[in-house]
C-alpha cells in the first residue's frame, strides 16, 4: 500500500510539473504578440499598432487566467486598456481615472545570497486588496490608489522590516528588500535605562526616533541632532543644535553614524553650532541614550547619539530639495549585490541674511558604498565631509562693529568589514581616517566697551581602529567584546589681544587690557577594552554586566587610566509591565581637540567621572498607549575646569570678554524625576514629558545652579497625517535658565578728588530668568506629479514670537541723574522663523 502510494504522489507530481511548464508565461514578450496569440485562439481582440507599438513589453506577470481580464492586466502598466464595441474587445487609451491607479511589485530576498525567501509575510497600512502571491517572496499589488504605504515584512529567522513608499498616479513601482539574518531575543532586547529610539528596545533611558518622526517634527532645519532636544531630561536654548542631557555639559554626547564616532559633526562651530553635518533624509533614524548606555560606548559622561543610514528599498530613488535653510540633492541604489547612497547640502543661510550681518556659507557630503561579498560577509565605504565659510557680524555700526571670519573643514572616512563566522559569532572591524582645520580671525572695534583681536588656527589629524565581536552560545546568553585604538596628531596656534573701556574696564580684580600668545602641538594615542556579558536568569528577568577600559597618551598624564564597570537589570513585570535598574561608572577624557588654548590653558586635565543610578518602569496600555517614569541621579567627580562668560553667552570672541570666568567645581550632582506619555493611533500621534530636575556644581562650598539648571521641562506635540496632508505641533516650557546679578561700589577716589567705580558680579546664578516657551508648527501637502512626487511645506519656529530671555545686558546708565548708575537690558533667544520649503522624490 505505501508503495502505491509512493508511486501515486510520483504521478501527480509529475503531471503537476508539467502542467506548469506547460503554462504560459507572458513577462517579457511583446504585448502586441500576446494579444495575437489570443486572437488565434478565437478570441474577439482588435488593436491599433499606433497604440499598441512594436515596443511594448509584459512587465510583470499577470495574475489573471480569463482572457480579457488578462490582457488587461498587461496592458495597464502602458495606459492602456480594453473597450466593448459591438462584440470586440478594443484596445484604446486608459481614462484620467483608470490611470490614477498603478501597481506595486515587492520582491523580497536574503541579505547577501539574494535567495527568496519562502516564509515572508507582508502587510500594508493602509490595507490593499488586489493581491497577488506569485512565487516565494514576490507580492503584487494591483489597482493601487496613489499615495503613502507602509509595508511590514517579517519572515520566520530574519529581521523585521518596516519601508515606506509614496505611488504617484499611474506608476509601476518595483520594490526590492533584502533581510537580514535576525539576532537571537536577547541581543535585541535593552536592558539598560535611558534609551529612547527617535526603533530597539535591556537599557533604560533609550529612545528612538526613526525617520518619519524627524521629518514631521517641527524643528529648524529638519536636523536629526536638534531633535533631541525634545526628549525628557533635555535642556537646550533652540540657537544651538547641540543639548544638554540630565544636567551634563553640551559637549559630553557623543555622535555616532554607522559605527563611526563622529569629530565635531557641526556646522558654523565658531558661533553657537547651529546645525549638525547630518542629513535628515540620509538616515534610517536616531537612537539616543540620555545615560545609562551599555559598555561598548565609552569617552563620554551623558549619552550617546547613534545614527544608521537609510536602507534601501528600491533600485532607483532620488531626492531633491530646496528651503529657506538648505538646498539638497541624494540618490540612492542597489545594483546586484552593490548598494550606495550619496547625500549632498548647501546651507542658503547666506542667500537670505542681510549681508551686512554676515555671509554663513557652508556644505557637507556624505556617501556610502557596500558590496554583499557573500551571504555572511559585507564591506562597506562611507565619508563625511563638511565644510564652512562663515562670516558672522553682530553689529553693523562701524563705531561698534564686531565680526568673526571662520573657515572649517572637516573630512572623515570609514571603512566597515561586517562579518557573520558562524549562527552565534559575528564580527565588525573599520578602519577610520580623520583631517580637520579651523581657522578663526575676528575683532571688535567699539571704543566705548572694547576693542579686540584674535586669530585662531587648529589642524588635527586622526587614524583609527576599531572591532566588536558578538558570541551567542545558546538563547539565553549572549556576550560582546570589543577594542578600539586611535592615534591623533594636532597643532594649536593662538593669538588674541584685547582692550577694556566704560563699564567693561570696570569689572573688579579684572584687567584692563590682555594680551595672550600660545602654541600647543599635542600627539598621542586613545586606546579601549570593553566586555559585555548579558544573561537571561529567568523567563522574566535578564541581567547585563560590562567593564571598560579607557586610556590616552597625549595628555602627559600619568596613571590616568578609567575603569568603567556597568551594571543593568530588566525584569517584566506583567506582559505590558517593564521595570529596568541602572547602575555605572562614565568617564570622559578631554580629546586631543579640546584643548582650552583660547583661555590659556595649555595642559590637558585628568578624565572625568559620572556614576548613574536611573530606575524606570514602562507600562502600556492597550497596543498603542505607553506610560514611561524614570528616577536618575548623576554624581560627578574630577570635573574638569570650564569657561563662561556670566552676562554675554552669544558673543563673538567669548574668550577675550571681561565677563568671562573660570568655573572650578570640586563635584557636580544632578538628579530628576521623568514621566512620558505618548500614543499613536490611526493617523493621529501625541506624547507629552514632564522632568522635574536639579543639577549643580559645588564650588567653594557651596552649591550653585548650573547655567542650564530648569527646575521644570515640559515638552508635547501632536500630530496628524494622511496619504496628502501632513500637520504638526510641538511645544516647550521649562522654568528660566539662572542668572547673575551684577553691582557696583565705590572703591575709592582718584587724583583730582573724584570717585572711582568698580562693578562685581552678585552670587553666581542667584537670579532665575523668565519662563521660556515656544510653540513650532508644521503643515506639509503632498502632490502627485508626473514623475514621482513633490511635497511643499511650511514652518514655523516660536510661533507666538515670544520674547524669551537669554541673557542680561549691562551699561552705564548716561541718562541717570546719579553720580553712577547702572542700565540693565535683555537680550532675547530665537524671535518667530518662518520657513518654507520643497522636495521632490522621484
Amino acid at each position: 500500500m505505501q508503495q502505491a502510494c509512493v508511486i501515486i504522489f510520483c504521478i501527480f507530481s509529475a503531471i503537476a510539473q508539467a502542467a506548469e511548464t506547460d503554462a504560459p508565461r507572458y513577462q517579457g514578450r511583446l504585448v502586441s504578440a500576446v494579444i495575437d496569440e489570443f486572437r488565434m485562439a478565437g478570441h474577439p481582440f482588435a488593436y491599433s499598432t499606433s497604440l499598441v507599438t512594436g515596443d511594448l513589453v509584459v512587465l510583470t506577470e499577470p495574475a489573471a487566467s480569463e482572457p480579457r481580464s488578462l490582457i488587461d492586466e498587461i496592458l495597464a502598466p502602458h495606459n492602456l486598456t480594453l473597450k466593448t464595441e459591438a462584440g470586440v474587445f478594443l484596445v484604446v487609451r486608459a481614462t484620467r481615472a483608470a490611470v490614477s491607479n498603478g501597481t506595486i511589485l515587492v520582491v523580497v530576498s536574503a541579505r547577501g545570497s539574494g535567495d527568496a525567501i519562502e516564509n515572508a509575510s507582508l502587510t500594508v497600512t493602509p490595507t490593499l486588496m488586489n493581491a497577488d502571491n506569485h512565487a516565494s517572496g514576490v507580492f503584487h499589488y494591483r489597482q493601487v490608489a496613489p499615495g503613502r504605504y507602509q509595508f511590514t515584512i517579517s519572515a520566520n529567522g530574519y529581521m523585521t522590516v518596516i519601508r515606506e513608499i509614496e505611488l504617484p498616479p499611474g506608476e509601476n513601482e518595483v520594490i526590492r528588500i533584502s533581510l537580514r539574518e535576525s539576532k537571537p531575543a536577547i541581543e535585541t532586547i535593552t536592558v539598560s535605562a535611558s534609551r529612547y529610539d527617535i526603533s530597539r528596545d535591556i537599557a533604560s533611558s533609550r529612545f528612538l526616533l526613526d525617520q518619519l518622526a524627524i521629518h514631521n517634527m517641527p524643528d529648524i532645519g529638519d536636523d536629526p541632532i536638534r531633535i533631541t532636544q525634545r526628549l525628557p531630561g533635555a535642556a537646550a536654548s533652540g540657537a544651538s543644535a547641540k543639548t544638554h542631557f540630565r544636567g551634563g555639559t553640551d559637549g559630553e554626547i557623543g555622535v555616532m553614524l554607522n559605527g563611526q564616532w563622529l569629530f565635531d559633526p557641526f556646522h558654523i562651530r565658531d558661533y553657537q553650532s547651529i546645525f549638525s553635518a547630518i542629513d535628515s533624509r540620509a538616515i534610517s533614524g536616531v537612537e539616543v541614550y540620555t545615560g545609562g548606555f551599555p559598555a561598548q560606548y565609552g569617552d563620554r559622561m551623558s549619552g550617546m547619539v547613534l545614527m544608521e543610514s537609510m536602507e534601501l528599498t528600491q533600485q532607483r530613488h532620488t531626492e531633491i530639495g530646496v528651503s529657506v535653510f538648505n538646498s539638497s540633492f541624494l540618490t540612492s541604489g542597489t545594483e546586484g549585490d552593490m548598494r550606495w547612497l550619496f547625500s549632498a547640502r548647501r546651507g542658503n543661510l547666506d542667500l537670505v541674511i542681510n549681508p551686512k550681518f554676515g555671509e554663513p556659507s557652508y556644505y557637507d557630503v556624505f556617501g556610502e558604498l557596500a558590496f554583499d561579498l557573500s551571504p555572511d560577509t559585507t564591506l562597506s565605504f562611507n565619508a563625511l565631509y563638511a565644510d564652512d565659510r562663515v562670516r558672522v557680524r553682530v553689529e553693523t555700526n562701524l563705531d561698534e562693529i564686531e565680526e568673526v571670519q571662520s573657515t572649517t573643514r572637516n573630512a572623515q572616512f570609514w571603512a566597515k568589514l561586517e562579518s557573520r563566522w558562524s549562527e552565534s559569532l559575528s564580527s565588525n572591524t573599520m578602519l577610520s581616517v580623520t583631517s580637520y582645520d579651523n581657522l578663526r580671525n575676528g575683532f571688535t572695534n567699539d571704543i566705548e566697551k572694547i576693542v579686540s583681536t584674535v586669530r585662531d588656527d587648529r589642524h588635527i589629524e586622526q587614524f583609527g581602529i576599531r572591532q566588536d565581536w558578538t558570541w551567542t552560545p545558546t538563547e539565553g546568553h549572549v556576550l560582546q567584546w570589543g577594542l578600539q585604538a586611535t592615534t591623533s596628531e594636532a597643532t594649536y596656534d593662538y593669538a588674541g589681544s584685547a582692550d577694556y573701556y566704560g563699564l567693561q574696564a570696570l569689572f573688579e580684580n579684572a584687567p584692563t587690557s590682555q594680551t595672550r600668545a600660545l602654541s600647543a602641538a599635542p600627539e598621542g594615542g586613545n586606546f579601549a577594552l570593553y566586555v559585555s556579558d548579558r544573561w537571561r536568569l529567568t523567563p522574566r528577568t535578564i541581567f547585563e554586566w560590562g567593564l571598560r577600559w579607557d586610556d590616552q597618551t597625549y595628555t602627559d598624564l600619568s596613571s590616568d587610566s578609567q575603569l568603567s564597570p556597568r551594571f543593568n537589570l530588566l525584569y517584566a513585570l506583567s506582559q505590558k509591565t517593564e521595570l529596568r535598574l541602572t547602575w555605572g561608572r562614565y568617564h570622559q577624557s578631554q580629546a586631543i581637540h579640546e584643548l582650552q588654548i583660547e583661555d590659556g590653558v595649555s595642559n590637558f586635565w585628568p578624565a572625568q567621572r559620572s556614576d548613574h543610578i536611573i530606575a524606570g518602569i514602562r507600562h502600556l496600555f492597550g497596543d498603542d498607549t505607553a506610560l514611561r517614569l524614570e528616577l536618575f541621579h548623576k554624581d560627578m567627580s574630577r570635573v574638569t575646569p570650564r569657561f563662561e562668560n556670566i552676562y554675554n553667552p552669544l558673543g563673538l570672541i567669548p574668550e577675550l570678554q571681561p565677563d568671562r570666568v573660570r568655573l572650578d567645581p570640586s563635584n557636580a550632582k544632578s538628579s530628576g524625576l521623568e514621566i512620558s506619555l505618548d500614543r499613536s493611533k490611526r493617523e493621529w500621534t501625541w506624547w507629552g514629558t514632564y522632568t522635574l530636575s536639579k543639577v549643580t556644581d559645588h564650588i567653594d562650598g557651596r552649591d550653585v545652579p548650573r547655567s542650564w539648571d530648569q527646575r521644570h521641562a515640559f515638552q508635547g506635540g501632536i500630530s496628524w497625517s494622511n496619504k496628502i496632508w501632513s500637520a504638526a505641533a510641538a511645544a516647550s516650557i521649562h522654568t528660566g535658565w539662572p542668572a547673575t546679578d551684577l553691582s557696583f561700589r565705590q572703591s575709592g577716589t582718584d587724583a583730582n578728588g573724584e570717585p572711582v567705580y568698580v562693578v562685581t558680579p552678585g552670587p553666581r546664578n542667584e537670579l532665575v530668568l523668565p519662563t521660556f516657551a515656544s510653540l513650532d508648527l508644521r503643515l506639509s501637502r503632498t502632490f502627485d506629479v508626473r514623475r514621482g512626487s513633490l511635497m511643499a511645506f511650511v514652518e514655523i519656529s516660536n510661533t507666538t514670537n515670544r520674547r524669551n530671555v537669554c541673557c542680561h545686558d549691562w551699561d552705564i546708565d548716561e541718562e541717570s541723574t546719579d553720580e553712577f548708575a547702572l542700565e540693565r537690558s535683555l537680550d532675547f533667544w530665537l524671535p518667530l522663523l518662518p520657513a518654507v520649503g520643497v522636495l521632490w522624490e522621484f
